[in-house]
């Protein structure tokens, strides 16, 4: 009698977890590269917050008796540069924050396809079972058949279902091979070992995510910041700029006490600098609003993981305490009174193909339950 079965992972073998991947994508992959680059090079930037402009050297001859040579450095108010520093730590952090939603991006694309490949290898076990029940079925039709136990109709739609169900296993097998393959280049590993089996806790009760946590709502928070910083940088660019220099416009025997100049830039023009702080504050108005639309966004997305987490996982516990067993029964009578004679292979075959079905719905539902529940972990930044 051929039984339905799962087969389990051996003792020994090399598991190769969800949060071993994560781990390996994140040190491996481009994007994970390119957020921490892009960090460094901010970091970078925060020592050109006190860009002097170059000094100035010029010879000229104003007495017209012989050249003298000059210098001019020019420079900003200090407040400036103290603003300019603050807003490159602002950029700063705000790339460290956009690193952040970057790796968490990550995580819930890589946990995805770890949890697609499960699936994947889940139902070519069962693909697998299912087939060898329909391959023995199919063998004994045409027994049956050439010893005038059963007619044609019933022979053919034997052997055609055996037919289907056997390229729906070479289907799902390569479906399983493309997605691991895909899993590996993800994770830039050349072998994945055996992968968790598909299971209601395959990834675990995840956190009602917190709205302060979600990394989202933290970049567009820091963005707001940059844009505080950078309110406060426009407003210093409307002070005073100042030049110093060492000229010699008298005689040669002038004395050295004379020889120096220094000028103050009078900001006359205050309507672009006006302009410049209203934009400022415009954008700082802006970035709170994203901070509130992210917060609502995300707060609808939790309800919405939530409630589907909790449906999945009462129709899993259902499937798993009845029509899970209620299918194993259906599948053991039916071959039971299909040897006893009992019943026809229209009717058998009718029989198998709405158990199966059961079979497949189940995993449906765990897939659901599990895809909800990381979802609430990315919310989480977990």
């Amino acid at each position: 009698m051929l039984l339905f079965c799962f087969a389990k992972a051996a003792s020994g073998q090399n598991i190769f977890t969800s949060e071993a991947a994560v781990s390996a994508a994140l040190q491996h992959h481009p994007l994970s590269r390119a957020s921490a680059l892009e960090v460094k090079a901010k970091k970078y930037n925060e020592k050109t917050a006190f860009n002097l402009p170059n000094p100035e050297i010029n010879a000229e001859s104003p007495t017209g008796e012989f050249y003298a040579v000059g210098v001019l450095q020019s420079f900003e108010f200090p407040t400036v540069y103290t603003r300019q520093k603050q807003v490159a730590r602002a950029e700063t952090d705000l790339a460290q924050a956009k690193q952040r939603v970057s790796e968490n991006d990550l995580r819930y694309t890589v946990r995805s396809l770890y949890l697609e490949t499960q699936v994947a290898e889940y139902q070519s076990r069962q693909w697998a079972a299912r087939d060898s029940l329909y391959e023995a079925i199919g063998i004994a039709a045409a027994r049956q058949f050439a010893a005038g136990e059963i007619d044609f109709l019933q022979k053919t739609l034997a052997e055609n279902e055996m037919g289907k169900v056997h390229q729906e296993r070479l289907a799902d097998e390569q479906k399983m091979a493309l997605l691991r393959q895909q899993l590996a280049m993800m994770t830039g590993l050349n072998s994945l070992g055996t992968l968790m089996p598909l299971d209601v806790d395959t990834v675990g009760l995840a956190p009602i995510p917190s709205i302060s946590d979600n990394p989202a709502i933290a970049y567009d928070q820091q963005a707001a910041q940059v844009a505080e910083r950078q309110i406060n940088l426009a407003k210093s660019r409307a002070l005073p700029n100042f030049s110093l220099g060492y000229l010699n416009q008298g005689p040669r025997n002038t004395p050295i006490d004379y020889r120096f100049r220094a000028s103050i830039g009078i900001p006359l023009w205050a309507g672009q600098y006006r302009a410049g702080i209203n934009a400022a504050k415009a954008e700082n108005q802006a970035a709170a609003a994203r901070v509130e639309a992210q917060g609502l966004a995300v707060t609808f997305e939790r309800s919405r993981a939530q409630s589907e987490a909790a449906t999945a996982l009462i129709n899993v516990r259902y499937y798993e305490r009845e029509s899970m067993p209620r299918s194993r029964s259906l599948i053991t009578a039916a071959i039971r009174m299909r040897e006893a004679g009992q019943v026809d292979y229209v009717t058998f075959l009718r029989i198998l193909d709405e158990s199966y079905t059961i079979q497949q719905e189940y995993t449906v539902q765990l897939q659901a339950l599990n895809l909800a529940q990381l979802r609430l972990l990315y919310l989480s930044g977990k």
